[in-house]
Order: structure tokens, then C-alpha cells, then sequence
């Protein structure tokens, strides 16, 4: 790599000639797919599928700033909460079988976006655990 470079330069080809290759379908991936369709052609065509992700993304990050807040107090977590858990986490995996949905349709699919995707949802698993805890009431010690 050059100086102060992360990706050699045969990683940055690599990353260019990647393809993506989808994986296996679940029961509930093909239960869902026809509902994530009818959403995804509802998007405006200008709409770039980084914007869909980015949105999950965000629900994603409200559910987890909301969730640490009350799990640091210490108090009873709020009905609400619970509920707007619930919600961002149906949201924000729509939106992510969304995006790539939006990408090939909109023909824009490309390595950085996947790269993006995988990224939001690395971070996405966080208010997943946030959420858990809620439901346990389970504050970690580092939060204390």
C-alpha cells in the first residue's frame, strides 16, 4: 500500500472486479420478498439505494441512543420503547432487503454500496443488543 494506505493496489482491482453473488433464501426471505418488491417499486427511481439504507440505518441508531439512555438510568424502560424497538427493527431489515432491491433497479449497484450496506448493518446489531437488554433490563457494567 502507499503511504498512510489501507488497500494495496491489487485489493483496490479486486474490489472493482467484485461481483455480487446472492446467498441462499429462507423460509422467511421468501415470505417476505414479495412484500419488500411492492415496497421497493414504490421508491422514486432518483432515489439512491445508499439513502434507503441510511435511513435504516438511522432507526436503527435512535433505538440504540433511547435504549442506552434508559439502561443507564436504571429505570423501568417505558411501553414505548419496547414498541419503537419493535418497529426499527421491522423497519430497518425492510429497508435492507430494500436497498439492493433499489440498486439493481436502478441499475447502480456497486462494491462501495455493498460496503456501505455491510457497514450500516455491523452497526445496526448494536441497538439489536441494545434491545435485548431492554427486554432483560441488563446494563453493562462499562455503562454504569
Amino acid at each position: 500500500p502507499k503511504e498512510g494506505g489501507v488497500l494495496t493496489k491489487d485489493g483496490c482491482e479486486q474490489i472493482a472486479r467484485h461481483k455480487y453473488q446472492a446467498g441462499s433464501y429462507t423460509y422467511l426471505d421468501t415470505l417476505l420478498n414479495p412484500f419488500w418488491t411492492f415496497l421497493t417499486e414504490r421508491l422514486p427511481l432518483w432515489m439512491a439505494p445508499n439513502v434507503v439504507t441510511t435511513i435504516g440505518g438511522v432507526c436503527c441508531w435512535i433505538s440504540y441512543i433511547f435504549s442506552v439512555s434508559y439502561l443507564k438510568q436504571g429505570t423501568e424502560i417505558p411501553t414505548w420503547l419496547y414498541l419503537w424497538n419493535s418497529f426499527s427493527l421491522f423497519a430497518y431489515y425492510t429497508l435492507d432487503c430494500m436497498d439492493g432491491k433499489q440498486a439493481r433497479r436502478t441499475n447502480s449497484s456497486s462494491p462501495l454500496g455493498q460496503l456501505f450496506d455491510h457497514g450500516i448493518d455491523a452497526m445496526g446489531n448494536l441497538s439489536h443488543v441494545q434491545a435485548v437488554q431492554c427486554i432483560f433490563q441488563l446494563c453493562p457494567q462499562s455503562m454504569v
